[in-house]
């Protein structure tokens, strides 16, 4: 496990706390997602499958099985992750013993996502949707990238859908090293501004202030549009929607901290909706 993979580890805690962003954009949006992607399958008559790729401590992995999903792969390089999106869906399940019959089941695997189809027992050509939460970002260079999802590909069925939810390169590249809502961007060391080409795939340091009070501070990447389109053609997928998820000021709950407001009409995330065509 590199350094960047293991940045997570000190702060799992803080992730499971996780961020206002969070709770106001990204799960709402990734829960409407969901509904319709269950709705479809239900008319269809037709259980489905789930790969949640860097499941991080479970926060999808209850919520795809809330949705409907039958069964559900977790799966994250970090073993303390791991374990603590076991333990949250354990427990989500647990809770869930008493209602209604037909919550589907989980299972987890430490394993980096350039390696998928390593874990033991795994069928290709056998899930239906796969989703990647701030999982590339992470990653160190666009050939992890692409072997990535070259083995997303390989377990995904023809026909499948694949979620991929990134930092927008807009915030990314604008980000400054004054605060910006809960997120400080740390600057070059030379003091100059990110390039959008120049800068393609290097480090860069941002310090978010999470749920539990604490800041923590992480390293991650981002890559061109151009590149997107490309690795995600070269990997069998075709880009079915493309969405910039943002929020107005009239969306920011009552209580939300005043930095929330930051928010607002800004392009603070992007995500892929893609269908995978070929192998």
């Amino acid at each position: 496990m590199g350094d960047e993979d293991q940045q997570w580890v000190k702060y799992k805690d803080d992730y499971h706390e996780g961020v206002w962003a969070k709770d106001v954009l990204e799960i709402p949006f990734l829960e409407g997602f969901f509904k319709s992607f269950a709705e479809e399958k239900l008319k269809q008559g037709k259980p489905w499958k789930a790969l949640d790729v860097g499941c991080g401590m479970g926060k999808y992995t209850t919520r795809l099985l809330r949705a409907g999903a039958s069964y559900v792969l977790a799966i994250d390089v970090a073993a303390e992750m791991v374990a603590g999106a076991k333990k949250e869906t354990e427990q989500f399940l647990l809770a869930q013993s008493g209602g209604p019959a037909g919550i589907g089941e989980a299972e987890f695997h430490v394993c980096s996502a350039a390696h998928l189809t390593s874990i033991p027992r795994i069928e290709e050509t056998t899930f239906d949707l796969a989703i990647c939460i701030y999982l590339f970002c992470n990653l160190v260079s666009k050939e992890d990238v692409k072997q990535a999802l070259g083995e997303i590909s390989k377990l995904l069925r023809p026909g499948a859908s694949l979620i991929v939810y990134e930092l927008h390169f807009v915030e990314y590249l604008t980000g400054t090293a004054h605060e910006r809502g809960d997120v400080e961007y740390v600057p070059k060391a030379d003091g100059t501004g990110y390039k959008y080409f120049e800068d393609e795939g290097k480090p860069r340091t941002l310090r978010i202030r999470m749920k539990s009070g604490r800041q923590i501070e992480i390293v991650n990447r981002f890559y061109t549009l151009s590149f997107w389109v490309t690795a995600l053609s070269e990997a069998g997928f075709q880009i079915t929607q493309f969405h910039e998820p943002h929020t107005s000021l009239t969306d920011v709950p009552s209580d939300a901290p005043s930095f929330m407001r930051h928010y607002a009409e800004r392009p603070t995330a992007m995500c892929w909706v893609c269908t995978k065509v070929s192998q």
